[in-house]
């Protein structure tokens, strides 16, 4: 199951590069077409992924397992970054008069989420290097 995770943390991460380059690019066209949201919609399912071992890794390695932990803080950084895109989708509806500065400030926020989920990626892959192997 570790490496299951090890798997997500990698996917998630090329997804997240994939989101920042289409939010550069398109900024508040970032859901006009099918082909732009793609990458949302990567994310949000790989978070899907990250929702189920979040639940079945404590089982596995007891809650308290530095693992768990890592996982657990990259899954909540990945669903922040899924929530404020998702208010991209309609911003009119998030009463932003200037979408130029929601699309700024989710950047902005998703650039912090994506810093945290880094750090807790690379706890987990040192969690993962510490743990004994099963032969």
């Amino acid at each position: 199951m570790l490496g299951d995770g090890s798997i997500v943390l990698h996917w998630v991460a090329c997804s997240l590069d994939s989101v920042r380059n289409r939010l550069d690019e398109y900024g508040a066209g970032f859901f006009a077409t099918e082909q732009r949201a793609r990458p949302y919609d990567d994310l949000d399912r790989l978070a899907q992924d990250m929702d189920s071992l979040t639940e079945h890794l404590p089982g596995e390695l007891g809650p308290e397992h530095e693992a768990v932990a890592a996982l657990a803080g990259a899954r909540v950084a990945v669903r922040d970054i899924v929530e404020k895109l998702g208010l991209l989708r309609d911003p009119d509806r998030q009463g932003a008069f200037d979408v130029q500065k929601l699309v700024d400030a989710t950047i902005e926020q998703v650039a912090e989420k994506r810093a945290i989920f880094d750090a807790c990626r690379d706890r987990y892959m040192d969690a993962v290097r510490a743990s004994p192997r099963k032969e």
